[in-house]
């Protein structure tokens, strides 16, 4: 891989962070030294405008060191910033606290996803579940029967 394929596939890991870099007041210049074969690449947020270059920055506040392996996992959201650290992946001349101003922009981690569960609580007893007294559904009432027409007597008869 070289510092322009991996500038590359940062800039995608980013490319949804747009908005953030928005709201970073105070310049951040991040260069990236690798331990592997290949030339620097830095991260820079400048007046809300984030650059992922495949350049060695000379104006910068942070250096990081380490492999383009570990590099990637960082901004892939596979490593935390502060684990990286601890775990010695990556070493920081200057300013730590910028590089990890760098870790607000590296969207939906996966090392959290990852993470181990959380001791399970055990589970509330289930409370007794009775079934409903079955209701007897009434039969629809039929209606009256319409009233029959009375049978009109033939006049007839009548005028005898």
């Amino acid at each position: 891989m070289t510092n322009v394929e991996l500038a590359e596939k940062i800039n995608g890991y980013l490319k949804g962070s747009k908005a953030k870099a928005k709201k970073y007041e105070d310049l951040v210049a991040v260069n990236f030294t690798f331990i592997d074969d290949m030339d620097d690449l830095y991260v820079e947020v400048r007046e809300g405008v984030l650059t992922v270059a495949p350049y060695h920055y000379d104006d910068l506040q942070a250096n990081v060191t380490g492999s383009a392996e570990n590099i990637e996992k960082l901004f892939s959201g596979e490593v935390t910033f502060d684990k990286a650290l601890a775990d010695g992946l990556v070493k920081v001349d200057g300013d730590p606290a910028k590089f990890k101003a760098l870790e607000a922009l590296v969207p939906a981690k996966k090392a959290e996803k990852k993470a181990a569960p959380a001791e399970k609580k055990p589970a509330a007893p289930k409370a007794e579940v009775k079934p409903a007294p079955a209701v007897k559904a009434e039969a629809p009432k039929a209606a009256a029967p319409a009233a029959k027409p009375v049978a009109k007597k033939n006049s007839k008869k009548n005028k005898k």
